[in-house]
């Protein structure tokens, strides 16, 4: 009598919102059939179903395939041991057998391809930091002297700063849940139950003042599209502009701003990370900025990145990483050149910190949080935005009229 069989299939009836079918292990011995998940989705089209592979069509089909041997390979090893598919299931539930990294890499791919950017650099961060510290550990290693003998490692090997070792932690929590949502652990064995983690520290917030600022506005630099006129440019306006973000700064277009032609132009943009939609009233020096940068890359305003780019997210993260890291740099020598203390510390994200305390400054957010009684800023923010634009309007105009 045969050993049995696994097949991967397709489970069209837990079909998600996006089309998209998870891919399953059909485990067949003594005509008893039973079914486990491997985790991975994919749209009906990129399934070959003669081959039980995703087609090279899909973005991600060689690291999918590659996952999918592995399971396959793993499912009937466990039939063969077991005899039974239900013991083979068990089994392969238990999870112990699968590498950590494999499970990590598994999860960060997911990341990429749901468009959590920020999460899958955080997630191969921490795959990193796990290959130098145990790089064979299984899942069945992942208990609380694993968790707490990896928070020494990072603070006495690698000399990471507690807030570093905080999100480190915390990734490394969010791969443990994956591997429970997955079947692959049990819940009632949380290795981070009990843990100390290191205390937030307050990190010091470099910002520029308003003179600070004026004084690198003033600075004689060549002309666009000289790198150092854009970097000085690209920190200005993401400071005018309420302190964008250098990622969403480098896909601003024309197309974000609403009255360019009159005196009252307004910036509009849905910032990258968190999705929220932003609109803020530009000051005349943002205006001249963007009218200095009028060139063959429009209709973007900066030419960080090209027109074509825009169509894959992928190669625009890795301009915008490039060109973050130059940027910087060339920031640190405008830095020395307007005589700002500290040059060393200026970057693009000190534009976000320099627009905050300016604020701050102005009292009129402070003011009206504890005028309504409210606990914290955010809560005066969200009350704000459903319908005080004329108050951002007018604290637009005196930020910057100083």
């Amino acid at each position: 009598m045969g050993v049995g069989t696994v097949k991967l299939v397709l489970r069209h009836n837990r079909r998600r919102s996006d089309g998209s079918v998870p891919i399953y292990l059909r485990l067949t011995r003594h005509r008893r059939v039973r079914f486990l998940s491997t985790g991975i989705y994919v749209r009906p089209e990129y399934w070959n179903a003669e081959r039980q592979e995703v087609r090279r069509t899909h973005p991600l089909h060689a690291t999918y395939n590659r996952h999918l041997r592995n399971w396959k390979l793993q499912a009937e090893k466990a039939l063969l041991e077991t005899g039974s598919a239900d013991q083979a299931k068990l089994l392969l539930k238990g999870g112990g057998h699968r590498l950590l990294l494999e499970l990590g890499q598994e999860q960060a791919d997911r990341l990429l391809e749901a468009g959590r950017f920020w999460s899958h650099k955080q997630q191969r961060v921490l795959l990193a930091k796990l290959k130098a510290y145990r790089p064979n550990a299984r899942l069945e290693d992942l208990t609380p002297a694993f968790v707490k003998g990896f928070q020494r490692f990072l603070e006495r090997i690698r000399r990471n700063a507690p807030n570093t070792i905080r999100k480190n932690l915390q990734c490394l929590r969010r791969l443990w849940r994956y591997a429970v949502e997955q079947g692959l652990l049990d819940p009632a064995h949380d290795p981070f139950r009990g843990l100390s983690m290191p205390k937030e520290a307050i990190p010091e917030r470099r910002r520029l003042s308003f003179e600070e600022l004026q004084r690198l506005a003033r600075l004689e630099l060549p002309p666009p599209p000289a790198i150092e006129a854009l970097a000085r440019d690209a920190f200005l306006l993401a400071t005018y502009g309420g302190g964008v973000r250098f990622g969403d700064l480098c896909r601003l277009t024309i197309n974000n701003l609403r009255g360019l032609e009159s005196d009252r132009c307004w910036l509009c943009y849905r910032m990258s990370k968190t999705g929220r939609l932003v609109e803020i009233p530009l000051p005349p020096a943002a205006l001249e900025i963007i009218r200095r940068w009028d060139g063959p890359w429009r209709p973007l305003i900066f030419p960080f990145l090209k027109p074509h780019d825009l169509r894959d997210e992928n190669s625009i993260r890795r301009r915008i990483s490039s060109a973050n890291a130059t940027v910087n740099q060339h920031l640190k020598r405008l830095a020395r050149m307007a005589g700002l203390e500290r040059p060393e510390t200026l970057s693009m994200h000190i534009a976000r910190h320099t627009v905050a305390d300016l604020a701050r400054r102005s009292g009129d957010l402070y003011a009206i949080s504890k005028m309504l009684g409210h606990a914290n800023i955010k809560i005066t923010e969200r009350y704000l935005a459903s319908f005080d634009r004329q108050a951002l309007e007018q604290l637009a105009c005196r930020l910057w009229s100083e």
